[in-house]
Order: structure tokens, then sequence, then C-alpha cells
């Protein structure tokens, strides 16, 4: 594994009521990603954590045997993060689910204060949209789920099941630009990769990641380089990616010496500054890019970052 030791990423997944936000959560506590992710939920009650799953439960804090911890949010936000903290210090992720009539940006908020700076980073906003649903939930709290979906870094489309595929394109011509990210889902399977992000690097191969494929095969591609990277040339590549990606990850060195770890989410970038290089890593910048789509989408993209580096070794696709 690559790690950096760097700030735990937060993931915050809102939506309206009934989008399937609790039914995302059991799927990730009971999935075989590989990842110690400690989710926080407001209806402690909603969460059906599998008995053959606990292994301790200490003051309302379930430990799983795949590495999972589950709490409730039962007191203020901020005073829950710091327990949390305190009392593991080997999670991977951090996944917290909003009330149904929360802003989740606002969640984020919190997440970015300055006392967490050091300790979290906020990774991304995943919004669930009940696609047989929107339209009531738009009539129960006008102005609520737009803003709700207009927080969004990620979309999850689901229950997919219970429209055509013109009413599917038809809210998403309504509801979204056209760069949005989204994701169509039945019953919330959201694939491990594209909400964490490929966390564990296979080295020098592209990444790989569980959770079922959705309604296309999930696409990870691999690039990188040993040599300096023009940092303005790469944020212009990065920042012109084909939607088909959705995630991207790594770590470069630029051409000032500087190196730092890069997240990509939808369509929000950001380069963290790091002091030195990542414990493991034996190439100077790799950058895993994940989603959805023809593999050509992803050539490409791979092509255009070649240009970036003073030189590249082959490239991989999975």
């Amino acid at each position: 594994m690559v790690t950096m030791g760097a700030p735990i990423p937060v993931t915050v997944i809102g939506g309206f009521l009934g989008a399937g936000k609790t039914t995302l959560v059991n799927h990730i506590l009971s999935g075989d990603h590989g990842l110690k992710v400690a989710v926080l939920v407001n209806d402690f009650g909603a969460i059906n954590i599998d008995a053959a799953l606990i292994t301790s439960t200490e003051g309302g804090l379930y430990s799983l045997s795949n590495g999972c911890v589950c709490c409730g949010l039962n007191q203020g936000f901020v005073e829950q993060l710091e327990e949390l903290l305190a009392a593991r210090a080997d999670i991977d992720h951090i996944v917290i689910e909003a009330s149904g009539v929360a802003d989740p940006a606002r969640i984020m908020d919190t997440v970015r204060y300055a006392r967490f700076a050091a300790r979290l980073r906020a990774d991304a906003i995943v919004v669930m949209v009940d696609a047989a649903g929107f339209d009531d939930a738009i009539a129960a709290a006008p102005g609520l789920a737009e803003a709700q979906i207009g927080s969004a870094d990620l979309l999850v489309l689901n229950k997919t099941d219970l429209v055509d595929r013109n009413m599917l394109d038809a809210w998403r011509a309504r509801w979204t630009f056209p760069d949005t990210r989204i994701v169509e889902t039945t019953h919330a399977l959201v694939p491990f990769g594209i909400l964490f992000a490929g966390e564990v690097f296979p080295r020098g191969v592209a990444s790989t990641f569980g959770a079922e494929p959705v309604h296309e095969p999930a696409v990870s591609a691999t690039w990188q380089s040993d040599g300096a990277v023009d940092l303005k040339r790469l944020q212009r590549v990065l920042a012109g990616l084909p939607t088909a990606v959705y995630r991207a990850k790594g770590f470069l060195r630029a051409s000032d010496g500087r190196r730092f770890a890069v997240h990509l989410v939808g369509t929000r970038l950001s380069f963290e500054a790091m002091a030195i290089a990542p414990e493991g890593l034996d190439v100077d910048n790799i950058l895993v890019f994940i989603g959805f789509g023809e593999r050509s989408a992803f050539e490409t993209t791979l092509a255009h970052l070649d240009g970036c580096a003073e030189s590249t070794p082959p490239n991989a696709l999975s």
C-alpha cells in the first residue's frame, strides 16, 4: 500500500429522504473494500449491521470484522468527530451520512474547520437522488432537494430500475450540467473505487476496486512518470477530463521540486503539498483514474498526460 501520512479523507453522503443513503451506508459497512472505514449516521436505528460482523461494542461504537466502525450522531458533531479520532487512530476513511433534510455542504464545512486541518481532509460530497421520486421531493420541500444536488461533487441517480431511459435522460437534462458526473445505480450499489478514489494503490499497475459494476463496466487507468511535471500544463489536462472519468488520485513531483498529492472528485481538483515523497512510491509521479465508459476516453487522457512530464514509462488500463 502507498500511504502519505496525510489527514483522513472524509465523504459526506447527502440526499433527500428515501433516496437510498442508508442503503449505501449498509453497502459500505458490509463491503469487501479493504479499508478501515468509520461511518457516522444520524438515524442509527435504521442501519442494518450484520451481527456476524460485530467484533466489539464500546460506548456506542460498533467495531466490525472487516475493519469498519459505525456509530450514531447522538451529540455535537464536532465532539463526535473528536471522540472518533481519539478512539481510532487506524481509520483510512470517514463517511458521514447527512440527514435527509440537511445541507451536506454545511456538514463538510465543519470538516474544514481549522481545528481539523491536520487530521481531516474534505474528500467528496456524494448526493443520492431517487430517480422515481425526485419530483415528490421537490414538492415536499421546495428548494432543498435542488440545493442538495447543487452541493454535490458526485451525484448518484438511484432506483433507476423504477423508471425508463427517457425519464432518466429528461432528469439529467433538467437538473444537471453537461459535465456533471452521475453514477446510475440500483440498490445504491456504488463501486467502492468511485466512493473512495482508490485509497489502496497496486504499485506500477492499474488500480483495482470492489463492488458490482453498475450499468457499464468500470474502468481504471494508471499514469506514471519518473520526470518532473509541468504543473500548469497538468492542471489544464485534468480540468478538461472527459465525463467518463469520475475520480483521480495520485502523487507528483513538480518542476520546481515540490511534491503534491492530487485529488480529483467530479470536476473539483485539489493539490495537497507534501514535505516528502510517499513511502513505497517507486516512481516520481503516479495518477490513478477511475470511471465508466469507453476505454478510448482513458487512453486519450493518458496520451495528453504524457506531454506533462520529462519521461513517461508505459501506462496501464484495466
